[in-house]
């Protein structure tokens, strides 16, 4: 057997050194990770890859010294464009036939799929927690909301037809449902969504949310640009649910581009490696994208991480339920939602829906 070829086609970074720590091995996995070839990899000093502070460096250092093993659970390793990727590290000695050490390796696992794993693990379980709430809330005040109604319309009618008057019951009564409709939105978050999937054509289903933006984003100076993979096939979804998500993902990109720019959707089979092949149940499917990308201003850093969380919006107005009711549609379909975004440069969102069989 031979075990180079083992080696390189492992999905974890391999690395391995000599004693002076140059570099004698670097598997394809290292080339995706730190986003370097082997070519410019091997012969090269490890400290001149990455810094020489590295815990990588470190590790490999402490272990050729001592013979032992080390790992950190986690750390991270940096890219050639400074990105800094969450890894943990496994060393380990190579020995002679006469017990000395003469090389050591190092195994790097790539821990930002899992921390996107995590992040919708914790997304879900706030969401569940919020249609909890909304439940309970939705009971307390919908009673006192029906008989204020009740009561404005009464009023209404003992008032007669002052138009002076009749205006500020207009208002009560417009308000009163307006509340109602805030509930609305709450239980869409607990309860459980009846979907209707059936197989569909998503560029139908774009084609019919940009005509009824089309206008609206002409006004404001956005162009629509449509990047559709001709082959894509259909998927399995409810129509209305998903015209709900993709309603609400264009709105919120023309609101992001008030002084004009380019609004682009894109659909292609998923290329993600998270994302791409999904375990649904029935063993790994693939996916396809969804992409709605705009060229604002961007969501600043330090909320990216709270923009699927209830209430929580930037703008000026809104609920800030858009975003938690389109993840929890996506999380019915077993799909997801994923959001990319660069301050002054824009925010792309992809949604992940199962193909149709």
């Amino acid at each position: 057997m031979n075990y180079e070829s083992v080696l390189a086609g492992l999905p974890d970074a391999v690395i391995a050194v000599d004693t002076e720590l140059r570099v004698v091995f670097w598997n394809a996995a290292a080339e995706v990770l730190t986003e370097r070839s082997a070519r410019r990899a091997e012969g090269r000093y490890v400290k001149e890859i990455f810094s020489p502070e590295a815990s990588v460096v470190r590790r490999l250092g402490e272990t050729l010294a001592t013979g032992e093993s080390r790992s950190e659970a986690e750390s991270f390793v940096e890219r050639g464009d400074g990105r800094r990727v969450p890894v943990s590290i496994v060393t380990a000695p190579l020995c002679g036939r006469d017990g000395q050490v003469e090389a050591a390796v190092v195994v790097l696992r790539d821990l930002s799929r899992i921390r996107q794993l995590e992040a919708e693990v914790r997304r879900g379980e706030t969401l569940a927690a919020a249609g909890r709430m909304a439940v309970g809330l939705a009971h307390e005040v919908r009673n006192p909301l029906g008989a204020i109604r009740g009561a404005v319309q009464l009023l209404k009618r003992e008032l007669g037809a002052d138009p002076r008057l009749g205006e500020y019951t207009d208002v009560l009564l417009t308000e009163v449902d307006r509340v109602n409709r805030i509930i609305e939105m709450l239980l869409d978050l607990a309860r459980p969504v009846q979907l209707r999937p059936v197989p569909l054509n998503l560029h139908q289903l774009l084609e019919r949310v940009t005509m009824l933006t089309e206008e609206g984003a002409r006004e404001r100076g956005v162009a629509l640009i449509r990047r559709y993979d001709p082959s894509l096939p259909p998927i399995l979804g409810d129509e209305d649910r998903l015209l709900q998500v993709f309603h609400n993902l264009v709105r919120n990109a023309l609101d992001a581009m008030g002084s004009g720019g380019r609004l682009t959707l894109t659909t292609r089979v998923s290329l993600n490696p998270l994302f791409g092949k999904m375990d649904l149940g029935a063993g790994q499917r693939s996916m396809v994208e969804a992409q709605v990308a705009d060229e604002g201003a961007g969501i600043p850093a330090n909320v990216r991480a709270r923009i699927f969380d209830p209430f929580f919006t930037t703008k000026d107005r809104g609920l800030g339920l858009g975003l938690a009711i389109c993840h929890r549609i996506l999380e019915e379909h077993r799909g997801a939602i994923q959001v990319e975004s660069a301050e002054g440069r824009g925010t792309t969102v992809t949604c992940f829906l199962p193909i149709a069989r």
